[in-house]
């Protein structure tokens, strides 16, 4: 979920706050970006692994296997940290229940607009 979305539906919410929300949607979003480029490679590679039958061409390409999957999961671990982090911030000046019923809210009006779509 946009964290733009859920933190625009916070009471009092100052529109700096939804600026650096949405900042924070742009960077998620070109690391989603990345993450399915990275994918999309590894699938080639794992594709040519099956089948080629070159031992010593084949250690290279599983190297890079294990590189693309680490890079994976460190941008997979940065979203989370981004979004974990703003949240957090976020706990500093409303309630627990004020952010869910945000997230709700927001939650509520993505189902509604895609079942409209």
């Amino acid at each position: 979920m946009s964290v733009a979305a859920w933190a625009s539906y916070l009471p009092e919410v100052h529109p700096f706050l939804v600026d650096m929300a949405q900042t924070i949607d742009r960077t998620i979003a070109r690391f989603e970006c990345r993450i399915g480029v990275l994918q999309a490679e590894l699938a080639q590679l794992r594709a040519a692994l099956e089948t080629s039958s070159e031992t010593s061409g084949n250690r290279a390409v599983r190297a890079k296997v294990a590189a693309y999957q680490q890079e994976i999961a460190e941008y997979q671990a940065t979203i989370s940290q981004c979004r974990a982090q703003f949240e957090s911030q976020v706990a500093k000046k409303w309630t627990a229940l004020e952010i869910a019923h945000a997230k709700s809210r927001a939650a509520g009006l993505s189902a509604a607009s895609s079942v409209t779509a």
